[in-house]
């Protein structure tokens, strides 16, 4: 008589194992898509962040082109408009006469 007993809460036992084992799957495949969107807002998020500075260093080199180019454009106008050594183009230099 003590076995008829047993078995139902053996019974009852399993179920309740099965069940709990039940929502440990439904909970682990909760957390994998939880990990899995927590994944892809991570890497959105940085490739927001390396979008964002790439912009910002191409400014930084477009300004100093800019400025560059600006530096070398006075050069260019000084070597024009300053004194050289250089025979000018308006005075032709005869061939073997110094100067």
């Amino acid at each position: 008589m003590n076995s008829c007993r047993k078995r139902p809460l053996a019974f009852a036992a399993l179920g309740a194992i099965v069940f709990t084992l039940a929502g440990c799957e439904a909970a682990e495949q909760s957390a994998q898509k939880l990990a899995d969107e927590a994944k892809k807002e991570a890497q959105a998020l940085i490739e927001g962040s390396v979008g964002e500075v790439v912009d910002e260093v191409n400014r930084q080199v477009d300004a100093l082109q800019d400025s560059t180019n600006r530096a070398l454009g006075k050069a260019e106008e000084e070597g024009r408009n300053g004194s050289h050594d250089e025979p000018s183009a308006e005075r032709p230099v005869e061939p073997g006469v110094e100067t």
